[in-house]
């Protein structure tokens, strides 16, 4: 009996041996981290990790352009397992860690000047490369007939321009100038009527700016009677069976294009800038047109515009005659007409319609010069 349990012990004691021996020679394996730059820049060596032992990460060699690095991650996105640089670790496979980057945030600074005009505006902060919206104007201005324009990065608006509550992209601290534009001018005239300073589709006075068929709103390279927007032979609007007399806004070129504070003058208000202003034939930067000085001193300029009409885009008298609708149609006989505004260089042709109020055809493509009328 005792035989037998001296042999299991010696069983018992070799297998032990046995395995502890195979054990204690068995090979520990290796595993290999590999480091991604992950959007950055540059390169590094892997790193060879022995199973069981840990070892400090090494240090972080990568770069990105306006970014730091924030920690390693085992997913590319960042939803794996973190580990911070240089971080001891024990490492049970071969990996990827990836470089995980932080944007650095850079603040620049748009201080608004008012170029002329008055008021306060607080600087306004923008992230480098970050789009936001431009801060609208909060400058006014002390001459009347004066409105703000745009924003410019030169006093003279030559730089860049931008508009109110434009998105824009900032990348160093810059000044905005304000940029305004006189829009209207009073003449002094008896009516108290203030005066556009430009034609529609005109951006200084001199300019001739779009052409409208009367009642019509748009711009267009054919003025003939069969695209008049009211028809053709007997008007579809202003005539003698819905006797509406004036332009209503929606028909109104200067109201639809300008807004709601504009419209085209009426019979009365073009004859009045006629036979209460003092007008003379002139030349301004090169254009000639009459000059319209009011009774206090203040004046506008007229181009000789010239008219459209035919289907051939041809600009009829240029710089010899111009036409400017009024928001009058004509009546009685004269209904397929619109009273207009007719200058010239003292009748130079002949024709007896010197610088007069006149009736003429409504598909015709002629200038308009708007009027003020706000609405508060």
């Amino acid at each position: 009996m005792k035989t037998r349990q001296y042999t299991l012990m010696l069983v018992a004691i070799f297998t032990m041996v046995t395995v502890l021996a195979i054990t204690g020679c068995k090979k520990k394996e290796t595993y290999t981290v590999t480091f991604d730059a992950n959007g950055g820049i540059g390169e590094m060596a892997e790193q060879i990790f022995t199973e069981g032992e840990p070892h400090a990460l090494v240090g972080n060699l990568f770069s990105y352009q306006d970014h730091t690095f924030k920690c390693w991650n085992t997913m590319k996105n960042g939803t794996g397992t973190s580990y911070d640089d240089r971080q001891r670790i024990t490492v049970t496979s071969d990996m990827t860690l990836y470089a995980q980057w932080k944007k650095i945030i850079t603040f620049v600074t748009v201080t608004f000047d008012a170029n002329g005009g008055t008021g306060e505006m607080r600087p306004q902060q923008y992230v480098v490369g970050s789009p936001q919206v431009l801060r609208s104007n909060e400058f006014t201005y002390d001459t009347e007939g004066y409105v703000f324009v745009c924003w410019n990065t030169m006093p003279d608006g030559s730089g860049t321009s931008y508009l109110d509550g434009q998105i824009i992209t900032v990348t160093s601290d810059i000044t905005l100038y304000a940029q305004w534009k006189q829009m209207w001018v009073d003449l002094g005239l008896p009516s108290g009527t203030l005066w556009a300073t430009c034609n529609v589709g005109a951006d200084v006075p001199e300019g001739f700016g779009d052409y409208f068929a009367w009642g019509e709103t748009v711009h267009k390279e054919t003025y003939t009677q069969h695209n008049y927007k009211f028809g053709y032979g007997i008007y579809s609007k202003y005539n003698n069976n819905d006797l509406l007399q004036i332009l209503e806004p929606c028909d109104d070129a200067a109201n639809v294009n300008w807004g709601a504070d504009w419209r085209m003058p009426t019979y009365n208000e073009l004859n009045e800038l006629l036979n209460y202003c003092t007008h003379t034939w002139t030349v301004l930067n090169g254009i000639d047109g009459r000059m319209f000085v009011g009774p206090n001193g203040n004046s506008i300029f007229l181009p000789a515009a010239g008219f459209r009409f035919d289907d051939q885009d041809v600009l009829y008298y240029p710089i010899a005659s111009g036409y400017y609708w009024s928001s009058n149609v004509g009546w009685g006989q004269n209904i397929c007409d619109a009273y207009l505004l007719y200058i010239d260089e003292d009748d130079i042709d002949g024709d007896g319609f010197e610088n007069s109020m006149h009736c003429h055809f409504r598909p015709c493509g002629f200038s308009v010069r708007p009027v003020y009328q706000p609405h508060n």
